[in-house]
């Protein structure tokens, strides 16, 4: 029975992710998604709250619950590489959900969903002699921060289009070197 659910839930999910390439989020109605899913309102209602929920769960699913092999290989490469595979695929759709803006905007989304999948890498794998003095939480925030810039970026490449291996190099090579490595200059405490 929990295949089922797990089914239909992501049954949902996929129609309003194939509705969104094609209409605006804010004019998508769950009678729409139900229509595409071939079922009635109240089975919608069983797996999410709104529209919002459902869209949050899309994200959940391709960042969280995709790349958590990764993070339990302390492969920060192959979770970039795999979140990255997944926006290619999806991009028409990931261009579109960025539309949703406001309260529950799609940016929020990423950014929270990016914030669990960096505080589960922090919790699983980092090493307690470096900055002890900052927890994992602002880690996570700060690092799902320069996440979700460089996702985006990799969406809308202003410039022409990199391909995920150059991409992911990217932010590696970001992530990988400090602030003052630019300059030479550190500042004083």
């Amino acid at each position: 029975m929990e295949y089922h659910k797990g089914l239909m839930k992501k049954s949902l999910a996929e129609n309003l992710r194939s509705l969104m390439v094609r209409h605006l989020f804010e004019k998508i109605t769950i009678k729409q998604i139900c229509d595409e899913t071939g079922v009635i309102r109240a089975t919608f209602y069983n797996y999410f709250d709104d529209k919002y929920d459902c869209l949050n769960w899309i994200v959940y699913h391709d960042l969280v619950e995709s790349t958590n092999e990764y993070i339990e290989k302390k492969d920060l490469k192959g979770m970039i590489s795999t979140a990255l595979n997944i926006l290619l695929d999806n991009k028409q759709f990931y261009r579109a959900a960025y539309n949703v803006t406001g309260q529950n905007s799609f940016e929020d989304m990423v950014r929270n969903n990016l914030r669990i999948v960096m505080r589960e890498y922090f919790d699983r794998n980092r090493r307690p002699d470096v900055l002890s003095q900052y927890d994992n939480n602002l880690l996570s925030r700060y690092y799902a921060e320069c996440l979700a810039f460089n996702f985006r970026y990799f969406i809308f490449e202003v410039g022409g289009a990199k391909s995920v291996e150059e991409s992911r190099n990217q932010i590696v090579d970001l992530l990988d070197h400090p602030l003052f490595s630019y300059t030479g200059k550190s500042t004083e405490h």
